[in-house]
């Protein structure tokens, strides 16, 4: 009986011990990434430090690889998602939110999600067969979003360039009066 006391208690604290060890890389790898947050932005240049926004993908890839499970996990997706977007990388942008909505289909921001992958689409890839199925797949599974008429207007205006934009407004706006 002593033996298997001792093995319990021999587990319980390995138990303890991994558990946090396991939390204490958790915390490591979330104040790194709190802290390249703030690094992101170069005042001086008023620009993306592009060296920065490279480590945090790197980041916020290994905590979701990590820790799939976490809370955390698919905000840092979705962060990385916008984080490609805003620096131009589409492709990998288009990337995250994908994984994003794969792996996390009840997200609160998966709508969101798909309309930004349709606007990678359209004005970063130039694909606008893509960005078209992606508004089109926003529109039918949340018609009533707040971004559902930015939806149908981007459709209306795929590929056209921003003088053809202002043009077709101004004519309709004519046709009013």
């Amino acid at each position: 009986m002593k033996k298997y006391f001792k093995l319990f208690i021999a587990l319980l604290i390995i138990g303890i011990v991994s558990c946090n060890s396991e939390k204490s890389v958790k915390e490591t790898e979330i104040n790194k990434i709190k802290d390249l947050e703030t690094q992101i932005y170069n005042e001086s240049t008023n620009s993306l430090n592009k060296k920065v926004v490279t480590n945090l993908l790197d980041a916020y890839s290994n905590y979701v690889k990590t820790f799939a499970e976490d809370s955390l996990a698919p905000e840092y997706l979705f962060k990385a998602g916008e984080i490609a977007m805003n620096s131009g990388m589409g492709n990998q942008s288009v990337f995250y939110f994908d994984k994003l909505r794969r792996n996390y289909p009840n997200y609160k921001k998966i709508p969101h999600c798909i309309f930004l992958q349709a606007f990678v689409y359209d004005s970063q890839l130039k694909n606008y067969d893509k960005a078209k199925e992606y508004y089109s797949l926003f529109l039918k599974k949340y018609p009533n979003h707040e971004l559902a008429k930015d939806a149908k207007a981007s459709i209306k205006n795929l590929g056209k360039s921003l003088d053809e934009i202002i043009k077709d407004f101004e004519k309709k706006d004519k046709d009013k009066k």
